[in-house]
C-alpha cells in the first residue's frame, strides 16, 4: 500500500504542478462486509489514503472525495469516511441494500454532495426522455448543495445524448 501511495503522490504532485486544480479521488475498501476490523482499516487502508487525501487537498482547490461501490452497512459508512478531505463528496446510490439519498448524504457529511443517477440505469440504458424524467426527480429531492451526477463513473458506451439531456435539464429545472 505504501508503494502504491507513493506513486499516486507522485502523480498527484506531477499533475498539480501541470496545473491540474482538482482531483475526483477515491476511496475504496471500507465497505464493512470486507473489512469489517476498523483498527485493521484504520491500518491499512484509512492512514494510505489520508496521506494522499491530505496532499490533494494542499495541492489543489478542488477535491472530490468519491466512495466507490461501499456495499456493507450504513452505520460503518459515517466513522470510515465521514473525516475524509473534500469539498464535494460524491456517493454509492445504495448501502446495506437501501437507497442512500443525496439529501441524507448531505446531511452524513453536512458538504456539498454529487451523484444521483445511476451509472448503470437510466443514464447509460433509457432515451432521452427517460433521462430527462430521472433528472427531474433527482433534483426535486436533492439538498441545496448538490451537483448532479452519475454515483459513478459513467461508461464509454453510455449515449452522449443522455449525457446532454441531463444536463440541459438540470439546467432548465434550476432556472425554473
Amino acid at each position: 500500500m505504501e508503494n502504491v501511495t507513493l506513486s499516486i503522490l507522485n502523480f498527484v504532485q506531477a499533475a498539480a504542478k501541470l496545473g491540474v486544480d482538482g482531483f475526483y479521488t477515491c476511496a475504496q475498501g471500507g465497505e464493512t462486509n470486507r473489512v469489517a476490523d476498523y483498527q485493521l482499516f484504520n491500518r491499512a487502508i484509512k492512514s494510505f489514503d489520508m496521506l494522499l487525501y491530505k496532499e490533494v487537498s494542499q495541492l489543489v482547490p478542488y477535491n472530490i472525495l468519491h466512495i466507490c461501490d461501499y456495499d456493507g452497512e450504513y452505520e460503518g459508512f459515517t466513522p470510515r469516511f465521514q473525516d475524509y478531505p473534500g469539498q464535494i463528496v460524491n456517493i454509492p446510490l445504495q448501502a446495506d441494500g437501501k437507497a442512500l439519498t443525496l439529501q441524507k448524504a448531505s446531511e452524513i457529511f453536512d458538504r456539498p454532495v454529487m451523484g444521483g443517477l445511476d451509472r448503470h440505469g437510466v443514464i447509460s440504458t433509457g432515451t432521452v426522455d427517460q433521462v430527462k424524467k430521472a433528472t427531474i426527480d433527482v433534483l426535486k429531492n436533492a439538498p441545496n448543495r448538490v451537483i448532479l451526477s452519475a454515483n459513478c463513473t459513467v461508461s464509454n458506451t453510455t449515449p452522449i445524448e443522455n449525457l446532454r439531456a441531463a444536463i440541459q435539464t438540470a439546467h432548465e429545472f434550476r432556472k425554473g
